[in-house]
């Protein structure tokens, strides 16, 4: 039996859960795994003004590693994602606030981060993002 909007939806919810779990908790040498489960060969993330920043699985993820290796995050928060779903295609938007420390300077940011999702394989994997910081003087 195929599965419901809400089943679908949940799906996805919990593929986002493991990409922001993966970079912020457990152990960083992990990450490479665990964003390997969730993201589709053919990953792309855009950053501010759809500025190409990787593409590929390898070079996403190591995007992610990357940030980690020059920051320390104090806070983030995630809110509740916005899932839309046609077909074998989905896109997920949510907000984010974050507090993080970068060569001796804290920076306070917000802003949303919109995932296109493909189905492949019977599996939700995540396709494109882009993240899209509030401009300064509406950030937290």
């Amino acid at each position: 039996m195929p599965a419901t909007q809400q089943e679908e939806r949940n799906q996805i919810k919990l593929v986002l859960e493991s990409i922001n779990d993966a970079w912020l908790k457990g152990d960083p040498q992990d990450i490479p795994r665990k964003l390997s489960t969730s993201f589709h060969p053919e990953m792309v993330i855009k950053g501010p003004n759809f500025r190409e920043m990787s593409r590929g699985l390898r070079a996403c993820v190591q995007s992610y590693m990357d940030f980690l290796d020059q920051a320390r995050v104090h806070q983030c928060k995630f809110f509740e994602p916005h899932i839309d779903i046609t077909d074998d295609t989905a896109v997920a938007t949510y907000a984010w606030e974050m507090t993080y420390e970068r060569m001796g300077e804290t920076y306070e940011e917000s802003g949303h981060d919109l995932f296109v999702f493909t189905r492949s394989k019977g599996k939700w994997l995540a396709v494109w993002r882009v993240m899209l910081p509030a401009p300064p003087e509406l950030a937290m």
